[in-house]
């Protein structure tokens, strides 16, 4: 694939997730920013490099943005195993997510798997269950078979951009289902 041959020296989930960001935001797609983390500078050099700082506070997800009216919130994961624990998916990132949704917008990971090469959209709501499996004694991580059977797939468009707008429809489909089996089943 073309993102191969490129040079990445950060996580390249990430680096593929900014450039079809760009991508979205100049074809007036989405608008979707990367998030910095909160940084204290406690020393600078005289040409204003970082010598010493601290994080500030945590961080809330990797990415916050809007998609056709419809606001969104994920957080990128990428692991080498055949499984991510369910640690790596933190508790103030997971209360930032269920806020979010609280307030109508919609949450997810992009979870890549490099020993397979799969990119997937993870619902938030998938995450939950496994965490509730794994507070019952259950599997302590995200396995690549949960993702293929239960998360979203996420392909390419051009063979370089990580085109995971898709999966965005594909999960409103699932919500839009969970809310009408809801209904339904109320007395």
């Amino acid at each position: 694939m073309a993102w191969r041959t490129r040079g990445h020296r950060g996580d390249l989930l990430e680096d593929l997730i900014d450039i079809s960001n760009e991508y979205y935001r100049v074809n007036e797609i989405a608008r979707v920013d990367k998030i910095a983390t909160p940084i204290k500078v406690v020393e600078q050099n005289n040409r204003g490099q970082v010598i010493l700082g601290f994080f500030e506070k945590r961080s809330t997800v990797d990415y916050v943005g809007l998609c056709q009216g419809i606001p969104l919130c994920f957080d990128a994961k990428e692991t080498s195993a055949m499984s991510i624990p369910l640690a790596n998916f933190h508790d103030h990132q997971i209360e930032y997510m269920k806020d979010f949704r609280k307030q109508g917008g919609i949450s997810f990971f992009l979870v890549y798997f490099k020993a397979e090469e799969k990119f997937f959209l993870v619902p938030l709501e998938l995450i939950l269950e496994a965490r509730k499996h794994a507070e019952a004694g259950g599997r302590k991580s995200l396995s690549f078979s949960l993702c293929e059977k239960k998360a979203i797939p996420v392909g390419f468009l051009n063979h370089h951009l990580l085109h995971y707008l898709p999966a965005i429809n594909v999960y409103l489909d699932q919500l839009q289902a969970e809310k009408e089996r809801e209904l339904a089943n109320r007395p």
